[in-house]
């Protein structure tokens, strides 16, 4: 049996019955194995108990020392256990306080888990702490229909496991297991998460000790050698996207830092989505210019460092002067003209129909007021455009310069080329990126089923990189399409 699949089998038997918090043995194992101190947060009766009985089953014979109310404090010469816990932890108990301090100066335990009801953000701070405790398990208030399910209808005592011995982890094997993570790389990709969160830590004042984040790279490296890498992938740094930071503020930086960083990985592999969506856009703008195209040029001015025509409507008895970029005509897309004040009139929509005749709708209060007038009344959201009720108002023409023009004849059948070429292009890269995006998938699918992978964190995840290969694909198809229908019709016209 190979170490992946004993750990498996373990986690298997570890999470049993432990529906919607198997992620929180996860980590809680793996930052015990790691030396981690752990703070296990929840409300009364949400199961910690339970939780920690599972975790310390996990060994074999571990010598354990647990505290109390009633055992609070730390007395005489303690030997060093494997595993110590302050159960009912309070913050306000000075002498359990002390005995933690205690307990993390002299190095009394691999591993040392605090156990208790208030929440970490305040508890940690009160008791001085905060610094100290690298990992915080939350464990959930509510529970989904299926843990309820499991909870109710379930057979067997969850309060007890049972791991067979050859599963169970011995004291010889920890100490050889730490020395081998050590080992482990850290992968550029992992480390570019990590330098996100690290980022967004220092953006938003949040201090992560030095010991804290050696500590959580440990943790990273072991999820890698226990699904048999000896080098870290993405899919280790999924936890770095919980709420293990203990304050609110510091999880909402740090899970801000962890999809910066998600981000930065998916554009190093991955297609700009947004951008190929951009680019779509631009071309469909061009083939539909090519494809409309009159062999007539018209009279324009340069207006805001581009080609614009320039119309003169009269609206409530006063002349107000429009520019319509050049680049429109012909479309069929709906805009904004700029303004005598060189700005968008959000108060005036254009659209040339695929024709040279520009239909111009204005808003119904300018309409009626004048656009000078309306100007100092409206608010800026009718500026911006989010309460404005169009109404028709002129079709006028662009003034031709000159009819048949050879010059632009000859620009339309250079178009026609240039288009058709743009086009192939933007099929042929888009094609590469979906074939990027299939990659990654298989690449990360192989990681399916490491025993330690957060199941939720690399379902959304994948889930994401197939709807990014959709739209990618989508995009494609709509792109072919798209240049058959050019070819079709410039085909015809010739």
């Amino acid at each position: 049996m190979t170490l992946p699949e004993r750990i498996s089998q373990l986690m298997a038997i570890l999470t049993k019955g432990l529906t919607d918090r198997e992620s929180i043995v996860q980590l809680g194992l793996l930052s015990i194995i790691t030396e981690q101190p752990i703070y296990l947060y929840g409300r009364a009766g949400s199961g910690k108990k339970v939780i920690m009985e599972h975790l310390t089953g996990a060994f074999r014979a571990p010598s354990l020392q647990a505290f109390g109310h009633r055992n609070a404090a730390i007395s005489g010469k303690v030997e060093p256990k494997d595993i110590i816990t302050f159960n009912s932890f309070e913050s306000d108990n000075a002498e359990m306080v002390h005995s933690v301090q205690i307990a993390l100066e002299e190095h009394l335990a691999r591993a040392l888990i605090l156990i208790s009801r208030e929440r970490p953000d305040a508890a940690l701070s009160k008791a001085g702490l905060a610094d100290s405790i690298h990992i915080v398990l939350t464990v959930p208030e509510a529970l989904s229909q299926d843990a309820l399910e499991e909870l109710l209808r379930g057979q067997d005592d969850i309060t007890k496991i049972q791991v067979p011995q050859g599963l169970a982890i011995s004291k010889e094997e920890w100490a050889t297991w730490l020395q081998e993570i050590q080992k482990v790389k850290i992968s550029d990709d992992s480390f570019a998460i990590i330098a996100n969160v690290a980022l967004e830590s220092e953006k938003n004042c949040v201090y992560i000790s030095a010991r804290r984040w050696r500590g959580i790279a440990r943790i990273i490296k072991a999820e890698a050698f226990f699904s048999g890498r000896t080098e870290t992938d993405i899919t280790d740094t999924l936890f770095l996207g919980t709420d293990i930071w203990g304050k609110r503020a510091s999880n909402e930086a740090m899970i801000a830092g962890f999809q910066n960083g998600m981000n930065v990985y998916l554009k190093k592999y991955a297609p700009d989505v947004e951008a190929l969506e951009k680019q779509m856009r631009g071309l469909n703008r061009s083939v539909e210019r090519v494809m409309n195209a009159t062999p007539d040029t018209y009279r324009t001015v340069d207006f805001n460092g581009v080609p614009c025509i320039h119309y003169t409507i009269t609206v409530a008895g006063e002349a107000i002067g429009l520019y319509a970029p050049e680049s429109k005509l012909c479309t069929t897309e709906e805009f904004s003209p700029f303004n005598e004040l060189r700005k968008e009139e959000t108060r005036v929509r254009c659209n040339y129909m695929g024709s040279s005749i520009c239909r111009f709708s204005i808003d119904s209060k300018s309409k009626r007021m004048g656009m000078r007038a309306s100007t100092s009344i409206l608010s800026k959201e009718d500026m911006a455009g989010s309460d404005h009720t169009y109404e028709e108002f002129a079709k006028l023409p662009a003034e031709v310069l000159h009819a048949n023009d050879p010059e632009k004849i000859q620009k339309n059948r250079a178009d026609i080329g240039n288009v058709n070429q743009l086009l192939t292009n933007a099929i042929e890269m888009d094609s590469k990126a979906l074939l990027n995006l299939k990659n990654i998938y298989a690449v990360q699918k192989q990681h399916g089923q490491d025993p330690f992978l957060n199941k939720a964190l690399y379902s959304a995840f994948m889930e994401h990189i197939a709807t990014q290969f959709k739209k990618v694909n989508e995009i494609i198809q709509t792109l072919r399409a798209r240049q058959e229908e050019f070819l079709r019709k410039m085909t015809g016209r010739a």
